[in-house]
């Protein structure tokens, strides 16, 4: 990281959504503070700085310069929250070349071939009256480039290897997070069920689905052995 942007980041999102900007082509939201929406995943100690498209959110977390992203539709245990740049500026660099954050968002899951081909389709995507949309989408990019100075990167091998660094125990989950995935919850480790080795209230779910389809067995052998 270079010595300028050496601790900017947060500086750098105020930047950018001061910016008229045209966030939905970026697909780069403001997080406002009406309602805000929390997934299961989204890290407790994070800050979102904006929302891509289906759930999936960028966030900063305590000391770190590095833009994360969030990802609760495609992603699994160890891949909901990675970097996709080491500041806001290579982050930036990296939407420049993608021309929105959904490619960058899917790196994780992609070869280099399929994330050539998504981008190749991302350009191919049109549809009627979509010149002004584009139009504005390109100002937007041009816009960026020149407020922080950074040119597109192509960041496929550079997310990749920041990927792989990542220690994902700066991360801090809630409850819900090890609920939902049966996980053992390192905050309670005492409530962790001997039987099963989940966390007493993933059990508890476990089993009330385990009744439910008793009793719903139960009453169809009933429904076809009347008496």
């Amino acid at each position: 990281m270079e010595w300028e942007n050496f601790m900017s980041t947060r500086e750098d999102v105020k930047t950018f959504f001061g910016l008229p900007l045209d966030f939905s082509m970026l697909e780069l939201e403001p997080e406002t503070d009406a309602d805000p929406v929390r997934y299961f995943c989204t890290p407790e100690n994070a800050e979102i700085i904006g929302w891509g498209s289906c759930g999936t959110h960028f966030v900063l977390l305590p000391g770190d310069e590095a833009v994360y992203c969030v990802e609760p539709e495609l992603a699994e245990e160890g891949t909901f929250v990675l970097p996709v740049g080491a500041d806001f500026r290579e982050f930036v660099s990296h939407l420049l070349y993608c021309k929105c954050t959904s490619p960058l968002a899917q790196i994780f899951m992609l070869d280099a071939t399929r994330f050539r081909k998504l981008l190749e389709d991302n350009a191919a995507n049109t549809w009627p009256g979509c010149e002004e949309d584009f139009k504005s989408g390109d100002a937007s990019l041009a816009l960026l480039a020149e407020t922080f100075g950074v040119q597109p990167k192509d960041p496929f091998d550079r997310v990749k290897a920041l990927q792989t660094a990542f220690d994902p125990s700066v991360l801090e989950f809630s409850d819900e997070y090890y609920d939902t995935l049966g996980l053992e919850n390192p905050r309670h480790p005492e409530e962790q069920d001997i039987n099963t080795g989940c966390d007493v209230a993933a059990t508890q779910v476990i089993m009330m689905k385990k009744e439910d389809t008793r009793e719903k067995s139960q009453d169809h052998r009933l429904e076809n052995h009347p008496g």
